[in-house]
């Protein structure tokens, strides 16, 4: 990656080498970070230096060309028309040359290494061939700027084609500015109120998963969570900052006066509009530029999914329904957070929930109401209410059924493997990336392969995958990348389909989630080989053998159907899965 060599001065020296500031008015400044908590940055800029001479000192002390994108050359369609303008106010990044094998790339953060190479791997997928790459910095001005130019449409080129048409279709305008008064700055003024509601309520109503306020040098960003994916939507002024904050921690009865430790809390939103029945999960991460805050959003009004929305096929529907009649046994869904493992359980529960059933869950925290004849329990380590504890007590409850909401330990998962054995039906979850590293994970944990053996009945590992939009569907034939894209597994020439987007998916091409699932079965002939000690790989082959479908082919199978596209495969599933 193509940079200039840094001076090796610290950013401090640069300011006053560059005349910003003295070296009396640099110690008041460090004199403020310490007592106000702010960087150096967000300070000149309150004292009301410009954005654009600080970028230009900070680029310097980087090593980064700093760049006026104001006078910048138009780049050509062709090299904008793989970002879009969302994506790239959300990422402040945008490419704006490509020249002999280069792609120069402007950004406001030019060590945000993930933003960077997500735009070079879409580069490098599409028909660009990427030698080298070179990042220059731009401010967020600047930049915000440049996309209203890059990417409008003139009026004397409305006819130019596909391309511009497209261009014109993706473009949005600008994200909203918070509008607030500084003399209404405080946490209990009218529009801070109104703002903090219009927030919550504005996401509830795009299906949104978790709120995110995002503390910048400049602005608070407000970014919503729909479908799995992070759309910034609003921007609030640094000023309105820490009072838009702090009226969210006043309505989770978090303590306003500790700012620097993490905190967690919960709102009942339906004190605050009684037309909006959810609950609000808050965290709180302190940060250099203020604190971080992540609700999520937890509807109250939803009923929970039944097992026949969950998105299995009929392959694995049969084998989990026929599982969870198990008298007795351990049942685990497995994948990364946000995969669904919480919601397969709660839709698992409410179909054996029936009145001559003891069901009883310990949860961290409790979050869903079950409701029916299901006793749900909130763990409390500090107090030594942990999962294995809760376990134990539940034994002597005389339950049927028993969910411990995730296994985290060598005691938890010898606890429920206890359980199972002494006749009860335990439900869990883990933090594994397939069905049958699970059980190698059991092992390496200390369970003892004969224990795992005698007490698991099936693994269902999961993803997450946006779906097609319905209103926007089409198919198409898969073309050579995308063959070796999918390492083989999807032939170019097979029929495929995707979202043009629409009104319907906001342009996205993509509305709503379904489940891609693998399940294991633990059979006569894996229990055999898993007691023998059989490897990963062995164990692997006798699955898939014996009817396991792996989230790769499974994923494939729902490609095929047209129920998620290309992308989301290649997104959640490895070729290695088949």
């Amino acid at each position: 990656m193509a940079f200039k060599r840094p001076t090796g001065k610290s950013f401090e020296e640069l300011l006053i080498e560059r005349g910003l500031l003295t070296k009396e008015k640099l110690q008041d400044f460090l004199t403020k970070i310490t007592k106000e908590k702010k960087s150096l940055e967000q300070l000149l800029l309150e004292s009301g230096f410009s954005e654009e001479k600080i970028a230009a000192v900070k680029a310097e002390y980087l090593g980064y060309e700093f760049v006026d994108l104001s006078s910048y050359p138009q780049p050509p369609i062709d090299l904008l028309k793989h970002i879009k303008p969302a994506y790239a106010k959300n990422y402040k990044v945008i490419p704006v040359k490509y020249e002999d094998e280069v792609l120069t790339i402007a950004m406001v953060e030019p060590r945000d290494f993930m933003a960077l190479d997500e735009v070079i791997r879409l580069y490098r997928d599409s028909k660009f061939r990427i030698k080298d790459s070179k990042v220059v910095m731009t401010t967020s001005r600047q930049l915000f700027s440049a996309i209203e130019k890059f990417y409008a449409l003139p009026k004397d080129e409305v006819g130019m084609g596909n391309i511009l048409s497209q261009l014109a279709e993706t473009y949005k305008p600008e994200i909203e500015v918070a509008e607030v008064a500084r003399e209404d700055a405080t946490e209990n003024s009218a529009p801070i109120v109104m703002l903090a509601n219009k927030i919550v309520e504005e996401a509830f109503q795009k299906r949104t998963s978790d709120i995110h306020l995002e503390p910048a040098i400049d602005h608070l960003r407000i970014r919503y969570r729909i479908d799995g994916n992070l759309t910034e939507v609003m921007r609030v002024p640094k000023y309105a900052q820490d009072a838009l904050i702090t009226r969210f921690k006043i309505m989770a009865d978090l303590r306003i006066d500790e700012r620097r430790a993490p905190q967690d809390g919960r709102v009942d939103f339906t004190k605050y509009n009684p037309g909006v029945e959810i609950d609000l999960r808050v965290s709180t991460v302190p940060t250099p530029f203020g604190e971080d805050i992540v609700m999520r959003i937890l509807d109250k009004s939803t009923n929970v999914l039944t097992i026949d929305m969950l998105g299995f096929n009929d392959h694995c529907m049969n084998l989990y329904k026929e599982a969870i009649q198990s008298p007795y046994g351990i049942i685990l869904h497995v994948g990364p957070t946000g995969s669904g493992k919480s919601t397969a359980l709660f839709a698992a529960l409410k179909t054996l929930d029936t009145p001559d059933v003891k069901i009883v869950t310990a949860e961290d925290p409790v979050e869903t109401t079950l409701g029916g004849q299901i006793i749900q329990s909130s763990i409390n380590p500090p107090a030594g209410y942990t999962f294995a504890k809760a376990i134990r007590a539940f034994m002597r409850h005389d339950p049927d059924i028993i969910l411990i909401g995730e296994i985290r330990d060598l005691e938890t998962a010898k606890t429920a493997v206890e359980a199972a054995l002494t006749g009860h039906m335990v439900f869990s979850t883990l933090h594994t990336n397939d069905a049958v590293g699970t059980v190698t994970r059991l092992v390496e944990m200390g369970i003892e392969p004969y224990l795992i053996a005698d007490s698991l009945i099936l693994v269902c590992a999961q993803r997450l995958a946006r779906k097609i939009c319905t209103k926007c569907k089409e198919s198409y034939e898969a073309t050579q990348e995308e063959e070796e894209l999918s390492k083989g597994n999807i032939k170019a020439g097979t029929i495929l389909y995707r979202g043009k987007g629409c009104e319907a998916c906001d342009g996205t091409g993509e509305k709503g989630r379904t489940g891609i699932y693998e399940m294991l079965l633990v059979t006569n002939e894996f229990r055999k080989l898993l007691i023998k000690g059989a490897g990963t790989d062995e164990l692997r082959k006798i699955a898939i053998q014996t009817g396991m479908m792996t989230l790769r082919q499974e994923a494939i199978d729902k490609a095929l159907k047209g129920i998620i596209n290309f992308k989301q495969v290649i997104e959640n599933t490895l070729a290695e899965e088949i």
